[in-house]
């Protein structure tokens, strides 16, 4: 694990940033006792001693079940260092890895309140393992929200500081630092629909909605799958670099889901400018793979883009140089190695499906037509012109798929395929058609369409579907 993007650093106010009259925005830095691990250093911290009998700590700490059942609530930044204290929490930690491989969605709700902007991060449960990626979607109104620290709960700093944070900056922090593996989108609107029992049920959004909001989607590792980011920024070397990332990563994985966001930089003038994604079809012709997308108004990927905004003279306007980020879900070619059962599969609802009945019968077949699992999660990527469907489509996805969380963002364009195959609509010979109707030859770009990107793994449970009126 590099800890060459983990070093924090404190922006210093400078005199144009107080002619801007701009807040003086602060890194979250990494806890001390994790920076001292990942730097490998001894830390002396002043510790009050509570007297208690050795025997009876003995017991506890050498106790296989009383220690697992401990460590089962830290959080995966603390197991990583008490994995070392001795054999039997290493195999506790080991054993926890492989059961706690439920997702997580989260929000952070923006309140503000006298004069004052409040955070306060609330999730469906804890990040307990090791994250393989943290999904981020946030809408415009707050994308670069930022408040003072001691305005944030829980607090991100372990003193609180004087300077302030960006809402993004804080989710990083307590889901995945210190390991960077976010991908986050910033759009217009958010969609957000936790589990009805779920601790954040209160933050469902059904409907378009322009209040500041941020939600996301939490995966641990899971064995033998692997998440890999593209970020293309440069037009003239697009393609090149996409084709030889995916050469690369097919030598020994197979591609089970791809997820696309096209930024407003890169505007798309023909299919051309997008359909270089069809390569992966070439790797690996006969594996079929779930691919969904939007066109949004940014994306966040890296340490460096977050830095890029705490440093910005203007944070509320601070962009990434991200063109297209690109997200993609891989096992081992080797079938056996595959041993969570983890898959993809997505439905795109077409703009010819606005009829309720269309919707409902293609969700239904849909559910009909794949494995449901154990662990489970959704992204639906929506185009803002569907909005007198959204939550109609929301609540029969939820009848199909009750113990699923969903999550995403509503684009102006949409990109997906249909895994597994949908029959192919007739139309009328009469009809003109254009760049960016939906259909197949078009292959990968739609319109006024709602891309559902289901992924589940672990045990295949009985399929439910409950007819929604």
């Amino acid at each position: 694990m590099s800890d060459n993007n983990l070093n924090e650093s404190i922006v210093q106010e400078n005199p144009s940033k107080k002619q801007l009259n701009c807040p003086s925005l602060s890194k979250l830095q990494l806890d001390d006792h994790i920076k001292a691990y990942l730097n490998k250093q001894h830390l002396e911290r002043e510790n009050q001693t509570i007297p208690c009998e050795n025997e009876m700590v003995e017991k506890v700490v050498t106790n296989y079940v009383i220690a697992k059942q401990i460590l089962s609530n830290l959080s995966w930044q603390e197991r990583m260092l008490y994995q070392h204290v001795c054999s039997t929490w290493h195999s506790a930690i080991k054993a926890l890895k492989k059961e706690q491989l439920n997702p997580s969605d989260f929000m952070i709700h923006i309140n503000n309140s006298g004069g004052k902007v409040q955070f306060k991060l609330k999730q469906s449960s804890n990040f307990h393992s090791e994250p393989l990626v943290v999904f981020i979607f946030m809408n415009i109104s707050a994308a670069s929200k930022f408040t003072k620290c001691q305005n944030i709960t829980p607090s991100p700093c372990f003193t609180p500081c004087e300077k302030e944070h960006l809402a993004v900056d804080v989710i990083q922090k307590f889901s995945c630092a210190p390991k960077d593996c976010m991908l986050a989108a910033k759009a217009h609107c958010v969609s957000y629909m936790p589990l009805p029992t779920a601790k954040t049920k209160d933050g469902t959004i059904t409907r378009l909605s322009s209040q500041a909001f941020i939600g996301g989607l939490y995966l641990p590792v899971i064995p033998n799958v692997q998440f890999h980011k593209i970020n293309l920024k440069t037009n003239s070397t697009m393609q090149q670099e996409f084709y030889t990332a995916i050469d690369n990563i097919v030598t020994d994985q197979v591609i089970k889901g791809v997820l696309v966001f096209v930024t407003d930089k890169h505007l798309l003038q023909s299919v051309e400018d997008i359909v270089f994604l069809n390569h992966i079809k070439d790797v690996q012709p006969d594996i079929p793979y779930a691919l969904g997308g939007c066109i949004c108004e940014d994306t966040l990927c890296d340490s460096d883009d977050i830095s890029h905004i705490v440093n910005s003279t203007t944070p509320s306007e601070a962009v990434s140089d991200n063109l297209i980020s690109i997200g993609i879900f891989t096992v081992p070619k080797a079938s056996e190695k595959n041993e969570c059962n983890f898959n993809m599969f997505s439905v795109i609802l077409e703009s010819s499906e606005w009829d309720k009945a269309k919707i409902q019968s293609s969700i239904k077949q849909f559910a009909k037509d794949v494995p449901q699992y154990e662990h489970s999660a959704c992204l639906r990527l929506s185009c803002i012109g569907r909005d007198r469907r959204h939550k109609f489509e929301q609540d029969c996805f939820r009848a199909a798929f009750p113990n699923t969380c969903l999550t995403g963002c509503y684009g102006n364009g949409e990109l997906g395929v249909n895994h597994p195959e949908k029959p192919t609509p007739e139309w009328p010979k009469n009809i003109k058609r254009t760049r960016m109707d939906s259909g197949p030859q078009f292959g990968i770009i739609y319109s006024y369409s709602t891309v559902f990107v289901y992924m589940g793994w672990g045990k295949v449970t009985t399929k439910v579907f409950v007819n929604y009126k």
